[in-house]
């Protein structure tokens, strides 16, 4: 195995330890806390996937709560871990898939080799395929019954045209009946390799105790690179504006321009933007349009990066009479702080950027996660002291700068979910 280097952050302290197999092991010692944290990362998500086989990244992280060798029944997975006040989940997502716990410190040893049991050892049963077949399906119409996800499908489709981002991560109901035990398996056997797996632990835990478990757990495990993601070609031309009619007593707007990726020079300076513009009750979207002029109760915007691309989206619920007077104002204060962001603005902005980040850092579950997937998609660790550095090296130029970049609206793409038929006055805002 080789050691990384250790790097003190506060009172914490990370290692990064790579295995003679490839698998990448990160601790993190809070002494302060009870609780222990595992991020168990695999890089494969829905990007990764064929059309045919959409959503098997996201079976597959059902699949293997349902039994192993040793534990063949679900209960004894969730159990193992509920049974002690513990938490378990998994996420997946476009460009990697988490199998996470929290636990009481003391069990942090049982909750590694449950987690590395879970994903090594899957009976991949096809009785709990077909019945969890049918439970994905349930959720997947479950989630396309809210108004707000559709909106997002409806912006997705137009970010990315054509390519796998636009997919919804469990794929659809057609793809996912098309999903056998035998592709779970092919899924695992591509992917599921410790050269593609990070692990994160921490918490009030010791360095050596875990390198030494996660070590002895996983020396027989081998395993090539797996597939590359599919690669985006930009291959969005021109604005675009949809409405899907929903009888319902608000109408959701989304807004959203091409961003930058997760690795461009750019991505601290376009956080403080969103910060600025709709992060927070303090935030001008907020303001502007909550408190001066009440046409909605949730304005918010976010930022989406990943390895070769990413969006700047604004979110609204509103009064569906007034969806497109507010989706006017929306653009007219992106253009506006074109026109540059005031110093009191961009230190307030960065102010909250590094204090939310030191609030994050409180919780194990959020720093083995941070450290994780930093390492799984960047492949390499910004500790978070590195990361305030980072923050307080922009200035206000860069700030403006990347403002023109990103909001240039030539890709302006504008959805309605709600009750609103004419989409004439959408489409006008997008011309012009």
């Amino acid at each position: 195995m080789t050691e990384k280097g250790q790097h003190q952050f506060s009172n914490q302290s990370f290692r990064l330890t790579v295995l003679d197999n490839g698998l990448r092991v990160i601790t993190t010692e809070m002494s302060e806390v009870q609780s222990a944290s595992i991020s168990l990362l695999i890089g494969v998500g829905s990007r990764h996937e064929t059309d045919q086989y959409a959503g098997v990244s996201h079976f597959l992280e059902h699949i293997v709560f349902k039994g192993t060798n040793t534990r063949p029944e679900p209960k004894l997975i969730s159990g193992a871990i509920e049974g002690v006040g513990g938490i378990i989940n998994a996420e997946t997502e476009q460009e990697l898939t988490n199998y996470w716990c929290k636990v009481p410190a003391n069990y942090v040893s049982q909750s590694l080799d449950l987690l590395l049991d879970m994903i090594r050892n899957s009976l991949i049963d096809e009785n709990e395929v077909n019945k969890e077949r049918d439970v994905i399906i349930d959720e997947l119409a479950m989630t396309h019954d809210h108004p707000e996800y559709q909106v997002e499908t409806l912006i997705d489709g137009m970010l990315w045209p054509s390519h796998p981002l636009s997919r919804d991560i469990g794929g659809t109901k057609e793809t996912v009946c098309n999903i056998t035990p035998a592709i779970l398996k092919d899924h695992i056997e591509k992917y599921y390799s410790p050269l593609n797996t990070v692990i994160s632990v921490a918490g009030n835990i010791h360095h050596d105790e875990i390198l030494q478990q996660i070590n002895s757990l996983t020396s027989d495990w081998i395993g090539a690179n797996p597939p590359d993601y599919i690669p985006y070609l930009n291959n969005q031309h021109c604005s675009e504006s949809k409405i899907k009619y929903r009888r319902t007593e608000q109408a959701y707007l989304s807004m959203a321009l091409p961003a930058i990726s997760i690795f461009h020079d750019d991505r601290d300076a376009l956080g403080l933007l969103n910060v600025a513009i709709g992060e927070g009750m303090s935030s001008r979207l907020f303001i502007e349009l909550r408190e001066n002029r009440g046409l909605a109760y949730d304005i918010h915007s976010s930022l989406v990066h990943f390895q070769d691309c990413g969006a700047f989206t604004v979110r609204a619920g509103i009064e569906p009479r007034k969806v497109y007077d507010a989706a006017k104002i929306i653009l007219e204060q992106l253009e506006a702080i074109k026109c540059g962001i005031e110093l009191s603005e961009f230190n307030k902005a960065r102010t909250m950027a590094a204090g939310r980040l030191m609030l994050r850092m409180e919780d194990s579950r959020s720093v083995a996660s941070w450290f994780g997937i930093q390492e799984m998609l960047l492949n390499e660790i910004i500790d978070p002291q590195t990361a305030i550095y980072r923050l307080n090296s922009v200035t206000p130029e860069d700030v403006n700068r990347i403002s023109k970049s990103v909001f240039e609206f030539t890709n302006l793409n504008i959805a309605v979910v709600g009750p609103c038929r004419s989409s004439k006055k959408l489409e006008q805002l997008v011309q012009n």
